[in-house]
């Protein structure tokens, strides 16, 4: 029951989100806005990207594993669905600013696949930890 809450969440997330770049998108002109557009325009990518990918990756290990212990795949997908989203706004930011070029791309890419190896090796820490004391 609380996966499936978990995902209606999610998932109403994204539709707003979506519905509001589309807003963005068809109300304001691009040649002419401010930094508040500016922010709500760049905040509903940030989102609707979080959730879509989340999504995703939720169902890809869901397939991955056979169907097998669901939930555990939830907040792990939505964590790195966030790095991602994260990761492709400030791209979408800086080419938007014109700032955008190979040697700040790559360094961004780079801290992004960092910040999920910490990640990863953090909670493989944890495990660890627990492992030891139990024995």
């Amino acid at each position: 029951m609380k996966i499936k809450r978990n995902l209606f969440f999610l998932f109403s997330i994204t539709i707003f989100s979506l519905i509001s770049i589309l807003l963005c998108l068809s109300n304001y002109n691009p040649y002419a806005i401010g930094l508040p557009q500016f922010v709500y325009f760049y905040s509903s990518v940030l989102l609707s990207v979080w959730g879509i990918s989340s999504i995703l990756l939720f169902y890809i290990k869901i397939k991955l594993s056979h169907k097998e212990t669901i939930y555990i795949h939830f907040w792990p997908a939505v964590r790195q669905g966030m790095i991602l989203s994260l990761g492709l706004t400030i791209i979408l930011i800086l080419r938007g600013l014109k700032l955008l070029d190979i040697w700040v791309g790559i360094p961004v890419m780079i801290i992004i696949i960092l910040l999920e190896l910490f990640f990863q090796t953090k909670n493989g820490l944890r495990k660890t930890s627990t492992k030891s004391s139990s024995q």
